[in-house]
């Protein structure tokens, strides 16, 4: 770190004892390496965005307490139940169990290093804000497309619970049912829509049991594929809700091959309905495409889907 005068510390304890935060004895004047450049900019984070009182970690995390909480201290082999908001400097959030209406369970010892080292530092009902440097988060990898290589992390989190395994397994239980329950009522949903998208454009479709519906516009040859096959198919993908395209082997001017077995379900129980030669619509409730989590390539979460296909090879 820099070397200080003694006009600069006496400064600093000035600016402490009237209550403010003085994170500049704590800044690298040239950092070196990964953790010293995060480090820097977890403290210009601090100044910018006026956070009082953070405390450092040995390893590096700075953390606020909101809530010093009333209960246990979790240990590494404890099971967590939090609440969390996952952000990187710049705002972006890239997680955040609120936005999913429900709390994370998991062993803390599975999780990144960051959460390891930082859910601790709150006792159960307590929470606070933890700010990762990348080294203790996702690294020089990053995280999939929304958490870049080297970046720092900062969570806001509420320890809500320690669980034992009897608990973890009720927990798990319910969470299933819940799922279930709402798998069925947005199944319901989905197939309302799609009847009311076929009256609304006086299109007749037949429809499967599992709920995909299907226009044969040409039924091709006699020789149908199994989910053992593989496919050439060309076609156009669009969300039924506004009729937004979202992929189109028609645009790249070349028909995707693939296994029929690792496609989405709904291509799995609709594709077979066709022959070599066969062209048609398929009409796919969210359940059987892309489901609560939707697909980064602009399918939002519970999308219905209809794709104009046209099934051009079977091997």
């Amino acid at each position: 770190m820099k070397k200080m005068n003694l006009l600069w510390v006496s400064l600093c304890l000035l600016i402490w004892s009237c209550g403010g935060d003085s994170y500049e004895s704590q800044r690298y004047e040239t950092p070196s390496t990964q953790a010293e450049t995060d480090q820097n900019a977890i403290i210009d984070y601090l100044v910018e965005k006026s956070v009082k009182g953070a405390k450092r970690t040995d390893s590096g995390i700075y953390y606020t307490v909101k809530n010093a909480g009333d209960g246990e201290t979790p240990k590494t082999e404890d099971i967590v139940k939090v609440h969390y908001k996952g952000q990187l400097l710049d705002g972006s959030v890239f997680d955040s169990s609120y936005e999913r209406d429900e709390p994370a369970v998991f062993p803390l010892n599975r999780v990144v290093k960051g959460w390891q080292e930082g859910i601790p530092l709150f006792k159960e009902k307590g929470g606070g804000t933890l700010y990762i440097p990348s080294g203790l988060g996702y690294g020089a990898r990053g995280a999939g497309a929304d958490i870049p290589p080297n970046s720092v992390l900062v969570f806001d989190v509420e320890l809500l619970d320690i669980m034992d395994e009897e608990e973890l397994k009720a927990y798990q239980e319910e969470m299933m049912a819940k799922q279930a329950k709402m798998a069925e009522e947005q199944k319901a949903k989905d197939d309302g829509i799609i009847k009311k998208y076929l009256a609304d454009n006086n299109l007749d479709a037949e429809r499967t049991d599992e709920g995909v519906y299907y226009i044969i516009e040409k039924p091709g040859g006699s020789t149908k594929p199994t989910l053992e096959s593989k496919v050439t198919v060309h076609y156009n993908g669009t969300l039924l809700e506004n009729g937004k395209k979202f992929d189109s082997s028609y645009d790249r001017g070349q028909p995707a091959t693939f296994p029929l077995s690792g496609v989405v379900p709904g291509w799995q129980i609709g594709i077979p309905k066709f022959g070599k030669g066969g062209k048609g619509k398929l009409l796919i409730p969210s359940g059987l495409a892309y489901g609560p989590q939707g697909s980064p390539g602009g399918i939002p979460p519970n999308s219905c889907l209809i794709f104009d296909i046209e099934l051009q090879g079977i091997e």
